[in-house]
C-alpha cells in the first residue's frame, strides 16, 4: 500500500472539507435513515436486538445484499446477530474509545482487537469480511472504526492483490489514527461533527477519502463485496 493519496489529501485538506460541507453533499432515503437509527440505538441501547437490527438494515441499504441469484449476499439475521454478540465483551471494552484520543502505547492493541472482531462478523456470505465487518463496526463503534469498501478505500490506499484484508484493515486504521494525531486536523474537522453523515471523526475520514477519489481517480464500477 502507498501513502501518495494520503499525503496529497493532507496537503489539500481544506478543499475536501469544503466538498463534504457543500449543499450538494446530500444523502437521503433508506441509506441515511437506517444509518442514523443504528447510531441512535448505539448511543442509547448498545448491542440490543433493535440496535443490531438497524445495523443489519443499514448494510442492506448500503448495498451489502442484492435480491436474486447473483450479487452480494448477507446471512440470515440470527447468524449476523450471533457473530456480533460472540464478541460482546470486547465490544463493550472498546465502546468508549475514540480514534482521536487513543495514545501511541495503546493503538496497536486496539487495532489487533478490532481485527479479530472484524474478521469474525458474519456480515457477508462471501469469504471477504473487511467491507461488511468495517461497515458493521462503524455502527457499533462509530467513534473508533470507519467504513471501508473497494470502490473508495481500496483505491485510495492503492491496495495490491498480495495485501490481505487484515493488512488493509490495519493500514487504514493506522492511517486514520495518524491523521487525527495532528491537532490541526482535529481542529479543522471538529466544526463538521454532528452533521448528517458527518456524525463522528471516522465517518468524516471516510467521506474525505470518497471525495478525494471522486475528484482524482477515474470512475470505476463499484464492487460491494
Amino acid at each position: 500500500m502507498i501513502e501518495t493519496n494520503f499525503l496529497k489529501l493532507i496537503d489539500t485538506l481544506p478543499n475536501y472539507i469544503s466538498k463534504i460541507l457543500s449543499p450538494e453533499y446530500k444523502i437521503e432515503g433508506p441509506a441515511l435513515y437506517f444509518h442514523q437509527m443504528a447510531l441512535a440505538y448505539q448511543a442509547t441501547d448498545f448491542l440490543s436486538e433493535r440496535h443490531i437490527e438497524y445495523v443489519y438494515a443499514t448494510l442492506v441499504a448500503w448495498g451489502m445484499h442484492r435480491m436474486g441469484p447473483t450479487g452480494a449476499k448477507m446471512p440470515n439475521f440470527e447468524v449476523f446477530q450471533k457473530s456480533i454478540l460472540d464478541q460482546k465483551a470486547t465490544l463493550i471494552e472498546l465502546q468508549g474509545k475514540r480514534i482521536e484520543e487513543i495514545n501511541a502505547d495503546e493503538i496497536d492493541s486496539v487495532i489487533e482487537k478490532l481485527c479479530e472482531i472484524c474478521s469474525s462478523i458474519a456480515g457477508s456470505k462471501s469469504q471477504s469480511h473487511l467491507v461488511s465487518g468495517s461497515k458493521t463496526l462503524a455502527h457499533i463503534l462509530p467513534n473508533l472504526v470507519c467504513p471501508m469498501d473497494r470502490q473508495y478505500t481500496y483505491r485510495f490506499f492503492e491496495t495490491k492483490s498480495k495485501d490481505t484484508e487484515i493488512d488493509i484493515f490495519k493500514y487504514v486504521m493506522c492511517s486514520m489514527w495518524k491523521f487525527y494525531q495532528n491537532p490541526i486536523h482535529v481542529k479543522s474537522i471538529k466544526p463538521l461533527l454532528g452533521q448528517t453523515f458527518n456524525e463522528n471523526f471516522p465517518k468524516i475520514f471516510d467521506n474525505l477519502i470518497i471525495e478525494y477519489i471522486k475528484e482524482n481517480s477515474p470512475k470505476k464500477e463499484e464492487i460491494i463485496d
